[in-house]
């Protein structure tokens, strides 16, 4: 096998794991990637809030849960503790997941049920506006389809949805995996696929490339197919994801938001390999 971007690795396995069974992503595959919070990035967001005086916090795409009880866990410890987080999610097991997490924690964390699309209503209803908004995991780019322009535009509008839910002068931390750095291992062979989709560091998911092995399977501009393999359980499982490229998450924000400060894998700074690309934006 020369190239590994064709076609059928959009729905099917590679070869070498032809014999893996396939299973749901959110439920199989996700709690083992995710893995628990690391202290330094909880410190991170911990140290952005509390700089910012930001009290009511909204995790926008909650998954299952770690990221904002972690948050929560961590201004408590700095005496800054929150007037308020609440979190938004449509997955029926991302939900139940979060639920079972913040019951453990004795975490009171209010969840929305809504799709993105239809924000800002919600089951239960929002009451207010929120000082600090986050969507981190590369979530917006389950938005899109069709052409760039196409996948832009419906990008556009989600994040204008979030835009309604954060009052003036606060703040949005969104962010996408690094497209533009994808796009440049277009049709490259297997082996230097797996060798330069390989990190010093592991942002978010922390069973990456030892727990589970995940890679773009599928390249395009308007596509990228990642696949998942569980070596240990012969599992597999995979996600397509919709390109968000630097350029257009740029004029993507530029609408609602004054974009502050941009970071490749929590450090500031522009930087051409990363694993995610991070924007923190001020509303206007």
């Amino acid at each position: 096998m020369s190239f590994i971007n064709t076609l059928p690795y959009i729905s099917n396995p590679i070869g070498e794991f032809s014999d893996y069974k396939y299973v749901n992503w959110e439920a199989k595959i996700y709690p083992e990637f995710k893995g628990g919070v690391r202290r330094s990035e909880m410190e991170f967001f911990a140290k952005l809030i509390k700089e910012k005086k930001l009290k009511s916090l909204l995790d926008l795409g909650l998954g299952g849960g770690n990221d904002l009880s972690g948050i929560v866990r961590t201004l408590r410890k700095k005496n800054y503790p929150p007037a308020c987080a609440e979190a938004n999610e449509v997955d029926d097991e991302f939900i139940r997941q979060s639920r079972t997490l913040f019951k453990k924690e004795k975490l009171d964390i209010q969840i929305h049920k809504a799709n993105w699309i239809d924000l800002p209503y919600a089951v239960p209803e929002y009451t207010h506006l929120f000082d600090w908004a986050m969507l981190i995991g590369n979530s917006l780019t389950y938005i899109g389809g069709g052409t760039r322009d196409y996948t832009k535009k419906a990008q556009q509008s989600v994040i204008g949805k979030f835009a309604r839910l954060i009052r003036r002068g606060g703040y949005l931390f969104i962010d996408s995996r690094n497209y533009d750095y994808i796009l440049s291992l277009m049709n490259l062979p297997i082996e230097e696929i797996f060798n330069k989709f390989t990190f010093a560091q592991t942002i978010y998911y922390h069973g990456f490339q030892k727990k589970i092995l995940v890679f773009p399977a599928y390249i395009s501009e308007t596509v990228v197919v990642l696949h998942y393999y569980d070596k240990s359980k012969k599992i597999w499982s995979k996600l397509d994801l919709y390109p968000v490229y630097l350029k257009d998450m740029l004029d993507i924000l530029s609408k609602d938001f004054e974009i502050e400060k941009i970071y490749h894998d929590f450090k500031p700074g522009a930087k051409t390999k990363s694993l995610f690309i991070q924007y923190l934006a001020r509303k206007k």
